[in-house]
């Protein structure tokens, strides 16, 4: 087993695949792992696993939590740190911080057109940090 940090700057709201990036991490491996997993130690980003074929896809998620998700709903008590920080912590919670995939061929043994993706849920500029374990 080992485990390793991966830190990915993110400069707006939305997607960004990380599958080719968490794929050279298994890529440098001496050992032979079955199992990775991926979490995210933030609780505004998270992580899926969705369509990588079509970028359509990830403009149509983003808007289903849009519109599902409102920023700056006034029954939200907590804003600390602006109208999309609840927002965040809920679009969080409802897709995940942690996902464990196999490994087939020495990488994520995903979907012909799958892809996995780091979500950010905030407004702005962010590093997320990413703990990858490899089993």
């Amino acid at each position: 087993m080992s485990q390793q940090q991966l830190f990915i700057k993110t400069h707006q709201r939305g997607a960004v695949e990380i599958t080719q990036k968490v794929n050279d991490i298994i890529i440098k491996q001496d050992q032979s792992v079955e199992l990775c997993h991926v979490f995210v130690a933030h609780s505004s980003a998270s992580l899926i696993i969705t369509g990588s074929e079509d970028s359509d896809i990830l403009l149509d998620v983003e808007d289903y939590l849009q519109r599902t998700v409102l920023d700056s709903d006034s029954v939200y008590r907590h804003n600390n740190e602006g109208d999309f920080d609840m927002s965040g912590h809920i679009r969080t919670i409802l897709t995940g911080e942690a996902k464990t995939i196999p490994i087939i061929n020495n990488k994520l043994g995903l979907g012909q057109f799958q892809g996995l993706f780091l979500y950010e849920h905030r407004v702005g500029k962010n590093t997320r940090k990413l703990t990858i374990t490899l089993s």
